[in-house]
């Protein structure tokens, strides 16, 4: 049995160093805690922080182990601790608990307006408030649990306690891109609904089950407003909240599938609400967008535009490819809009048309497609303008060498599968999507470099960039060696500077340079001619691909394929970006 000294207040300290004290009894010796009680209830909504206060409750069962089996905690292992306005937890009885050195497993739990000891551990009532419009009530509705993994000793460490939450916030963040038509400190209300916010508690196993009643949550309306609700799945179909916008009502249904919201996770729900002038008839388009977010369940994106809503075909699609969904980019004379998540069908798509004036255009950049095959590419416009007028089309017909691409002119259509040295050309896959696949080389020229400085790690050894057709495999196998032996990429300066254009750009392999410049009347890029016959008047073109310890280098344009010496890999080379797409 747990033996109890009156020795005194023994302090449990939240977030603190405690230390041990032994007790006059031999072997036996007061065990001290610490726990992350007070972070975990830090809220920041109105520009205050409230922890725990003066008066606070942390129900800890401490479960003195004296045999093998485990020991599930009961009404003697209850204790009470109560926070003061320091925020340290104390025993409230102002005893010294002193235990024996049996192992101890801990069970324990932090609610707010939660006293004593409950009944029943396996069915402890748990419910979240109604009105969430104060900090006091977000507080009150949130459930800490912390449940010891193994067994505790007494040591001169103390034991750290680390309470986690056991429901779900929801985060609102509402903003607009046109605040001449809308306001946002219009918002009068924000609601939760149709939720369950009563349940049982198994203190011992952590787990939660749910009553039989649904009913909603105030929040508080702002720009920024927080609800804490009970961990459930929302059924497909369902409104999940709703909000009133300048006399207006909006609302969010979940999707089809139902959206589950997980314990211990919070839920970042951005909404963007437009209004767009002079756009005819109207409508409310609600799209959602999925992003990560730590390691809670994605973020949702919402946007309630009012605008017009209108359909665009798309056409000349490759045999075998079948869109389902699209990501559209455009842009007008002051904005850019991003249109996500764009239904597909029938390879028609209806999308909410911002117009910023009556009659008003959109061009549209680029657009990202999602595939019934689960594959997806990107496909680049020039010069689209959309009216929205249900008569647009996107034709989609595959791109060919020397077309206009994002940021460069494509040399190559299609999965790579090898090089044909007698063309000097890539072997490609056109079939199904990889008709929208294939390599890019940049409109930016860089000029000359060295493939690395004198000093760097890579200078007289091999890095491993061995790849003669991509050179991505190629700076992959540098950023290793860069790892691995501490070294800087800086110290790699043509493949620093191929990689600074922005995501997915790399310094080429040896074919794909080779390529560019065979094909470089076809491509309209300028590729230098040669100066003269000797060697060293000759224009050189670099690559990432080593060779016998070397990078093969390339002369272009007229010496096809030859590798030139004595250069080395800080001899300065002519340097052009490549892409995939």
């Amino acid at each position: 049995m747990k033996k109890v000294w009156l020795r005194g207040v023994a302090c449990l300290c939240v977030l603190l160093s405690c230390t041990r004290v032994e007790s006059d009894e031999a072997g036996e010796r007061e065990i001290c805690f610490r726990g992350n009680v007070l972070e975990l209830q830090q809220v920041n909504l109105f520009g205050s922080r409230a922890g725990l206060g003066s008066g606070d409750k942390v129900q800890l069962y401490i479960v003195e182990q004296d045999e093998e089996g485990l020991k599930l905690p009961a009404s003697e292992d209850f204790y009470q601790m109560s926070s003061d306005t320091d925020g340290n937890v104390n025993f409230e009885d102002g005893e010294k608990h002193v235990y024996p050195n049996n192992p101890i497993n801990i069970y324990g739990f932090c609610c707010r307006g939660m006293e004593g000891n409950p009944v029943d551990l396996s069915n402890v009532p748990v419910r979240v408030e109604g009105e969430q419009k104060s900090e006091d009530a977000l507080l009150r509705s949130d459930f800490l649990y912390v449940k010891s993994e193994g067994r505790h000793r007494a040591t001169d460490d103390a034991i750290s306690l680390d309470f986690s939450h056991q429901f779900v916030k929801l985060q609102f963040h509402f903003r607009t891109d046109t605040p001449e038509t809308v306001d946002l400190g219009q918002i009068t209300a924000l609601e939760v609904l149709n939720v369950v916010r009563e349940g049982n508690f198994d203190v011992t196993t952590g787990e939660l089950t749910l009553g039989d009643a649904v009913d909603d949550i105030r929040a508080q309306p702002a720009n920024e407003s927080m609800v804490i609700v009970l961990p459930q799945k929302v059924k497909g179909g369902d409104v999940l909240f709703r909000f009133v916008q300048s006399g207006k009502e909006r609302s969010y249904s979940v999707p089809a599938a139902g959206m589950s919201l997980e314990k211990g996770k919070l839920y970042k729900c951005d909404i963007l609400i437009n209004q767009y002038p002079g756009a005819g008839d109207k409508d409310v388009v609600i799209s959602t967008r999925v992003e990560d977010w730590d390691e809670s369940e994605p973020p949702i994106y919402i946007a309630f535009e009012d605008g017009q809503n209108v359909v665009a075909t798309l056409t000349g699609v490759s045999n075998g490819v079948v869109v389902n969904r699209a990501d559209l980019y455009l842009s007008s004379e002051n904005k850019v809009h991003e249109k996500l998540n764009i239904p597909v069908i029938d390879n028609k798509m209806e999308f909410m048309f911002p117009r910023e004036k009556e009659g008003g255009t959109l061009q549209l950049n680029k657009a990202h497609f999602y595939t019934e095959a689960g594959d997806e590419f990107d496909y680049y416009f020039k010069d689209k303008e959309l009216l929205g007028d249900n008569l647009d089309e996107l034709f989609l017909v595959a791109p060919k060498v020397g077309d206009i691409w994002g940021d460069g002119v494509i040399f190559a259509v299609g999965e790579v599968t090898g090089y044909d040295e007698n063309t000097s050309s890539f072997v490609t896959d056109v079939k199904g999507v990889n008709a929208y696949r294939g390599r890019m080389v940049s409109n930016k020229a860089l000029g000359k470099l060295a493939w690395c400085k004198s000093g760097a790690k890579g200078e007289k050894v091999s890095v491993g960039a061995n790849d003669e057709n991509n050179g991505k495999t190629n700076m992959v196998a540098l950023g290793n060696f860069i790892k691995i032996n501490s070294d800087e990429l800086e110290n790699y300066p043509a493949f620093m500077a191929c990689a600074d254009l922005g995501k997915g750009w790399y310094f080429p392999a040896y074919n794909e340079i080779r390529c560019i410049v065979a094909n470089k009347d076809m491509l309209n890029v300028k590729i230098e001619k040669q100066l003269g016959d000797p060697i060293s008047l000759v224009e050189l073109y670099g690559s990432s691909t080593e060779k016998g310890g070397e990078p093969t280098h390339y002369i272009g344009p007229d010496k096809i394929g030859k590798t030139v010496y004595p250069y080395t890999k800080m001899s300065s080379a002519k340097v052009r970006a490549v892409r995939a797409y």
